[in-house]
């Protein structure tokens, strides 16, 4: 097979030349997206079969109740809609958050990385604990 298939192209007992390299290269390369292709038309319709198939959903309703959690994930991800824009004073502060944080030679990479220490070692979420500043504390010596 592998005869046939080069016999067109290149001729066996001549040395292989940059063109025919290349012409070799283009070929395999279009081979495997080809396969690729085929595979994800075969994915796709395996899915679209196993979707709509109602005696799965009647055998199996917990296998539903997983596909539409796992459909609801996909669209909370796709963000169907377009972010609101909102003007800077009236924006709200996040849900739990409580104001204002004050830096003090510290830089915010820094505090994120204390915030988050503080919260796991209180096992209480982020939003629900109010820093009023994180301040850089010298060594004396």
């Amino acid at each position: 097979m592998n005869d046939l298939i080069l016999s067109s192209v290149l001729d066996k007992n001549a040395a292989l030349n940059p063109l025919d390299a290349l012409l070799l290269a283009v070929i395999g390369i279009v081979v495997v997206f080809v396969v690729l292709i085929v595979l994800m038309l075969i994915i796709w319709l395996m899915g679209k079969i196993f979707d709509g198939s109602e005696k799965l959903k009647e055998k199996h309703p917990e296998l539903n109740n997983k596909l539409q959690n796992a459909k609801a994930k996909i669209m909370f991800w796709k963000k169907s809609q377009p972010a609101k824009q909102v003007a800077p004073e009236t924006q709200e502060t996040a849900n739990g958050t409580c104001g204002e944080l004050k830096l003090i030679n510290v830089e915010e990479r820094d505090a994120a990385m204390i915030m988050a220490i503080v919260a796991d070692n209180m096992g209480a979420p982020l939003n629900e604990l109010r820093f009023i500043s994180i301040k850089k504390v010298e060594d004396e010596k």
